[in-house]
């Protein structure tokens, strides 16, 4: 899991591993025809299966296989075999092409910015397919207004900000400093991070300072950051800025005592820059990331695998408990089939209730699994601290449920 970093953050950020270089989704015209009830549901599955995102694709595409084969040897839904369709998400056709072939739903795309260019073309304003993303967190996806055909089972980066203002307030101190690159994306996270540390008030906010990733010094930055001695540094950036701006801020604080410094995922992958830093400042580092393990004992192995699986059971949950295969129809029961009702954890456990007429509240592979109603983003979630060993490598990391 920890070599599979670079990709996890490649899928959820975007393919290349950079992060979305806007806050707003792509305007599209395009409509779809209605998927028809034709009592055969019809996945799509959209991960990667070339090129970099391939090693974090293959894992969810064998768990979502292997969900399906799960399914059907239980009777399938509403009494027929699921039947699916693979694309690979690395090229330009990928999503077009499980829309022409009249899938119902689709799991995918891995990436935020797949799916930030791309996911009108499934959900536009009329009709649409349901897609369920196991990687994609954009704090853009937030507000994107796809009338309950869009959800993700990974928790969005606005939920990380949450967790990292959580992981802050529990370090006991007082005071905190909010250092970010000054571009969309970290500008959109700090907003986030700002928004719960004013609503919760825990913690008094000293220094809000961006910076930006062309800077050939970041001295001045990281100088602002640590001025007043915060009790805690969250740093909000990509690999290669925030590589760059910890170093700086080791070498402005010299000798003094490093602040508790919290950093967003991305960050954990600039290894050998965090390798370089002195124990002062490497021993204070904190990262919070949504956890990529799967919870079940017997559940599917790989990075967000678990997630993947959950896609797929929540949307065949709700097309049984629906009666009906048309995504116009089935997707008002995603929310419905993860609160509020008896527990399950398997596809199986969960139709066995259906067909007793009982509620269910599917818990799923990737943890407790509570999706909202009006977002269709997860309410509750785990996310792994993680800290460094002195060459760069990541320890067994603790973790943080919320709420």
């Amino acid at each position: 899991m920890l070599a599979a970093g670079a990709i996890v953050a490649a899928a959820c950020n975007g393919t290349d591993g950079a992060l979305p270089p806007t806050s707003t989704l792509a305007t599209t015209t395009s409509t779809l025809p209605p998927r028809a009830d034709d009592g055969t549901l019809k996945i799509g599955v959209l991960l990667p299966a070339t090129g970099p995102g391939e090693t974090l694709g293959t894992p969810m595409r064998v768990a979502i296989e292997a969900g399906i084969a799960q399914i059907n040897a239980e009777g399938g839904v509403l009494g027929r075999d699921v039947e699916y369709v693979v694309a690979d998400e690395s090229t330009a056709d990928g999503m077009q092409d499980l829309l022409d072939e009249g899938v119902d739903a689709i799991v995918g795309p891995a990436s935020s910015l797949v799916a930030l260019s791309q996911l009108e073309t499934a959900v536009p304003r009329t009709n649409g397919v349901v897609v369920c993303s196991p990687t994609a967190t954009a704090l853009a996806l937030d507000a994107f207004i796809d009338n309950g055909y869009f959800f993700r089972t990974i928790p969005s980066d606005s939920f990380q900000m949450q967790a990292i203002v959580r992981q802050a307030e529990r370090t006991g101190e007082s005071t905190v400093s909010v250092a970010y690159l000054d571009d969309p994306y970290g500008r959109g996270l700090a907003g986030a991070v700002t928004d719960t540390l004013t609503e919760r008030g825990v913690l008094s906010i000293l220094n809000e300072v961006p910076f930006s990733g062309d800077l050939e010094d970041f001295s001045e930055p990281a100088a602002l950051a640590t001025a007043d001695s915060p009790g805690v540094l969250i740093v909000l950036a990509d690999a290669a800025a925030g590589g760059r701006f910890l170093t700086a801020v080791d070498e402005n604080v010299g000798d003094n005592t490093a602040p508790q410094i919290l950093l967003n995922d991305a960050i954990r992958t600039a290894r050998q820059a965090i390798a370089r830093l002195s124990d002062n400042v490497r021993t204070n580092l904190t990262g919070v990331a949504p956890s990529a393990a799967t919870t079940l004992e017997d559940g599917p192995e790989g990075a967000f695998a678990g997630q993947a699986l959950d896609c797929l059971n929540v949307i065949a949950l709700a097309a049984q408990q629906s009666g009906s295969d048309a995504p116009s129809v089935f997707r008002r029961q995603i929310p419905a089939v993860t609160l509020n009702g008896q527990l399950c954890e398997t596809f199986a456990e969960c139709n066995e209730l259906l067909d007793e007429d009982l509620d269910i509240d599917y818990t799923g592979a990737s943890g407790n699994l509570e999706l909202s109603g009006t977002s269709g983003d997860r309410v509750r979630a785990v996310f792994d601290l993680f800290r460094f060993e002195p060459d760069g490598t990541e320890r067994d990391p603790d973790q943080l449920s919320l709420p």
